[in-house]
Parts: structure tokens; sequence; C-alpha cells
């Protein structure tokens, strides 16, 4: 038996005690709806317990050590950016973070909800992805310029090394931000080896200079789907880079996004063989070399088959 969440309400509303509630329902093996958790990084503090709105915790790398893993926690994100001195990590599977409502447009949110770069941290993201979750609305700017694939990447999904590494299944990002903000960071999100991975409504923007990637991946990567994105002033919209693994991969699934600006390309195989449907974009530019790093006929011999595309030349059609 399982308690709905109107059902959990009836009993904390009884009890007049949230936590009360709660150690009852696992007691007497009801299961578990996760907590909600507040964070606010303008009005929050740091030692503060994230239960309640007038309570929150200014620091995103708190609130999510409060969380369980596998409980299906939620964050809610206060209006307000964080200036990070380290890398936020989300390490706990099951948590959704979403964004405060404040009546504009989705995809603009993460300029009022982000995480930003303190001046003095250059060696890294300011965040990691290593747990299946659920971001929405949040904003990302780095500021990192070290040597590693990702050097650049405001956030990066997978890809640690040694004890800290882990490729985690069916994390979702939804109407997320990524600027430049005419900072050091050439990447707005990085991939390595994660898999059935959701990109969806995200905006990437080279602000202040280009970049050179709005996403990258690379790795034991498979089932990466990428929908209904915008992708302004960046050399490429997607880069590939080495794929590994059993299979194929990356069993990519680029469609409905669009490419803005006179320079920005669509994608960069680096001529390697994979797998993936490339459908119903939007490109800036012609068809073909102007729009990928290869022909038609060399990506479909690479394993990318194209159809449905719309191009700056639209007299060829679409392909």
């Amino acid at each position: 038996m399982t308690l709905t969440r109107r059902s959990f309400g009836w009993l904390r509303d009884g009890i007049g005690n949230l936590r009360a509630a709660r150690e009852i329902e696992n007691m007497l093996a009801l299961g578990q709806i996760g907590e909600i958790f507040w964070y606010d990084p303008t009005s929050g503090g740091a030692d503060n317990s994230a239960n309640r709105p007038d309570d929150a915790n200014s620091k995103l790398n708190n609130v999510i050590g409060l969380c369980t893993a596998a409980r299906g926690d939620v964050i809610v994100c206060m209006r307000g950016t964080e200036t990070v001195t380290e890398t936020v990590e989300f390490d706990v599977s099951g948590i959704t973070l979403i964004p405060e409502t404040m009546g504009i447009n989705p995809s603009a949110m993460g300029e009022f909800n982000a995480l930003l770069a303190d001046t003095t941290f250059t060696d890294g993201p300011v965040a990691t992805i290593t747990a299946p979750c659920d971001i929405d609305g949040m904003g990302f700017v780095s500021r990192d310029t070290g040597s590693l694939f990702f050097s650049g990447a405001a956030c990066l999904i997978g890809g640690l090394s040694g004890a800290d590494n882990a490729s985690p299944f069916g994390v979702v990002m939804s109407r997320c931000r990524f600027p430049k903000w005419g900072l050091s960071n050439r990447i707005g999100l990085a991939i390595d080896g994660s898999s059935d991975c959701l990109i969806d409504k995200c905006v990437f923007e080279g602000v202040g200079s280009d970049f050179e990637a709005g996403i990258y991946l690379q790795g034991a990567t498979a089932n990466l789907e990428i929908k209904d994105c915008k992708f302004t002033d960046c050399d490429y919209a997607l880069v590939i880079g080495a794929i590994t693994g059993g299979g194929p991969g990356p069993d990519l699934d680029f469609h409905g996004n669009r490419v803005l600006g006179a320079d920005s390309k669509g994608i960069n195989t680096n001529a390697g063989s994979g797998r993936g449907i490339i459908w119903d974009n939007y490109f800036n530019t012609d068809q073909g070399a102007s729009t990928f790093d290869g022909t038609t006929d060399s990506l479909d011999t690479q394993g990318y088959q194209l159809m449905g595309n719309h191009y700056k030349d639209e007299s060829t059609g679409p392909t």
C-alpha cells in the first residue's frame, strides 16, 4: 500500500506535523513521497534547514546533500544567482529541481536562476551530474580554462575520473540556459558516457563571443535525445567526439532545434562513425558542408541519417 499525495496530506494535517507524518508512513511501510526542499541563493542562509520557504538554504550543494537517493525529492529554486567557488554536484538520484514561477518566458528563467562561477573559480564546470535527475529552468555560466575534454563546459553529465566517475541513466535537462556572457567557457554542456538523457527546450548562447560548441559529447553515450533547443552564435551547435562502447552509439535523436547566427553551424561529427537521426531542424546556413563537417552523403555513410531539415538555401529542398 502506498499513500497518495492527497491521503498523505490528510495524515499530515491530522497530526499537524510533517516530519511525524513521514515517520508514521515509513514505519507502517506505506511507501514514501519525496520531500520538498527550498533553495534561495538571494535571501536564504547557508545554515538554514531548507524545509520551508522562509528557512531556505542559500547553497545548492547543501540542499542536494539533504536529499535521499531514489525518494523523489524536489528542490524548489527561488529566484536568484549563486556565485560558486566550487562545482555543484548533482549526485543524488531521483531529485527534481524546479524554478520559482515568475510569469516570464520559460526559456528565459535561467537568466534569473543561475549558477555563476566566481572570478577565482576557473578550473571546473559550475555543475556536474553523476546521478539521474530532472533539472528545469536553471542557468549555468562557467569560467573554466582547464585542459580536460570538457574544459570550458558550464555543466558536465558523466565524464569524471576516479571514484567520482559515474554515467547517469535518464538525466533530463529542460528549459535550461547556457549563456557565455563573454567569459572563458567554450562549451555549454558536455556529455560523456551517459545514456537515455533528454536535453529539451534549452538555450545555448555565445553572448560576447561564440561558443565552440553548444553541446559536446563523447564516450559510451547512447540514446541521447536533443530536441526543441536554440543555439545562437555557436561555431557548432553539437560536436561529437570519439564514441566508444559496445554499440555504434550515440543513438542520437536531434530534432526540432534552431541554429541561429551567420557563422553558426549545425553538427560536427569529426568524420566519425556513429548512429543517429537528424530531422526537422532549422539551420541558418546552406545545406551540406556549410552546416555539417561533411556532405549529406558522407554523414549517411558514417551512420547519421538526415531528413526533413530546413536550410538557408531552401531551394535545394529539405533533407
